[in-house]
């Protein structure tokens, strides 16, 4: 696939005309967050239940603006090869600039999570949900929706905006969640499939989990 290719927008997330696309990708990514947010910090019944309301909610809103971000036929070969290769680079994003300055401060809150959730739950919430919502907010109605038309200015917004949502704190951080930014955003514009940086990303917050289980745990 050349340049060119991947810069064009031939695979809109909807048909209907820019203005409705836009305030229809700012409600998703609004209740999308409140949807994450709420499930993710869910510690009882009557909170999960609201998290699920909304989880309609979201998937109704879905529907209902003709978002068309998912595709039924199976993912092929070639793009299985896209999504190990990019989870295997943003692990090297990662660790290349961690082992010199330091695990950024977010990574160091989520094994505060993982040393007090049970593993189940941690497996859930950052390599089932995150990925999920995230890329469905980054490089989905972000990228897609609201610079539809646009998608290498918004590959760029939306990447560093992933970046500055994970709070960094110094230069480092924000090198490499940008660059996890664009690693997730590049599968996904490879590919054409937002399966591929769903699966991308969990991979690699799967890889996070199993070290710390296996390595930083003891």
């Amino acid at each position: 696939m050349n340049n060119i290719q991947i810069w064009k927008d031939d695979n809109p997330i909807s048909q209907s005309k820019y203005r409705h696309v836009l305030w229809q990708s700012i409600v998703l990514i609004i209740v999308g967050l409140c949807t994450y947010t709420t499930i993710g910090i869910a510690r009882h019944w009557g909170i999960l239940i609201l998290g699920l309301l909304l989880f309609s909610l979201f998937i109704y809103l879905m529907t209902k603006f003709k978002f068309e971000l998912f595709k039924p036929e199976r993912i092929h070969k070639q793009t299985w090869v896209y999504i190990f290769t990019a989870a295997v680079l943003s692990l090297l994003v990662y660790w290349s600039i961690a082992l010199i300055f330091g695990q950024p401060h977010n990574q160091i809150d989520v094994y505060d999570d993982l040393r007090s959730l049970p593993l189940y739950v941690s497996f859930i919430i950052f390599v089932i949900l995150a990925p999920f919502f995230e890329e469905l907010i980054f490089r989905g109605f972000i990228m897609k929706g609201i610079f539809k038309g646009h998608v290498l200015i918004g590959y760029v917004v939306s990447s560093v905006l992933f970046g500055l949502m994970h709070g960094p704190t110094s230069l480092s951080e924000c090198l490499i969640y940008i660059g996890l930014g664009f690693v997730f955003g590049g599968v996904y514009l490879l590919t054409r499939r937002i399966e591929a940086s769903m699966i991308c990303h969990a991979l690699n917050n799967c890889a996070h989990i199993l070290i710390f289980v296996f390595i930083f745990n003891h």
